[in-house]
C-alpha cells in the first residue's frame, strides 16, 4: 500500500483545495495538496517537500487529523492528511490546474478525489476518520 499525505491548511474559516492537472490521472479532479512519501522520509518530511515543490510554500506540520484508504484501478493507498500552517513563500502552481480557499460547506461541492471524500466528511463532523 502506498502512503500519500495531504496538508489541511486552513485559512480563516477556509480550507486550501487544488485541482489536479489535465494530464495527471484523476484529472481536473480537487484535492488537498499534498504527496506521495518517498523512501527514507517521514509523512511530514513529505508534506513539507511536497507543498514546496507544487505551491512553492513552506508550511508547519502539525497534528495529523485523518487517515483515508482507498483501493484506485492503480493500487491502494493509505491518505495521511495533516494539519498544516502556511509559514512562508507565495502560493504558485507548479503542477495544478488551479487553487482555491473553500469554505468547510462548498467542499463537497467539488468534484473530489475519492480518497479525500472521507477527510472532508471528518472535517465536516460526518464521519470520523482516524
Amino acid at each position: 500500500m502506498k502512503k500519500v499525505t495531504a496538508a489541511i491548511i486552513k485559512k480563516k474559516d477556509k480550507y486550501l483545495i487544488t485541482q489536479r492537472a489535465r494530464n495527471d490521472q484523476l484529472a481536473l479532479m480537487w484535492e488537498f495538496p499534498g504527496g506521495k512519501v518517498e523512501v527514507g522520509e517521514s509523512p511530514q518530511e513529505s508534506l513539507k517537500r511536497e507543498i514546496k515543490e507544487e505551491l512553492n510554500l513552506d508550511v508547519l506540520v502539525k497534528d495529523q487529523l485523518a487517515t483515508s484508504i482507498y483501493e484506485y484501478d492503480s493500487g491502494t493507498i493509505e491518505l495521511l492528511a495533516y494539519s498544516a500552517v502556511i509559514v512562508g513563500g507565495a502560493l504558485k502552481l507548479n503542477i495544478h490546474n488551479d487553487a482555491k480557499w473553500v469554505t468547510p460547506e462548498q467542499l463537497s461541492s467539488y468534484d473530489l478525489c475519492p480518497a479525500d471524500v472521507p477527510i472532508v466528511e471528518h472535517i465536516l463532523g460526518i464521519e470520523p476518520c482516524l
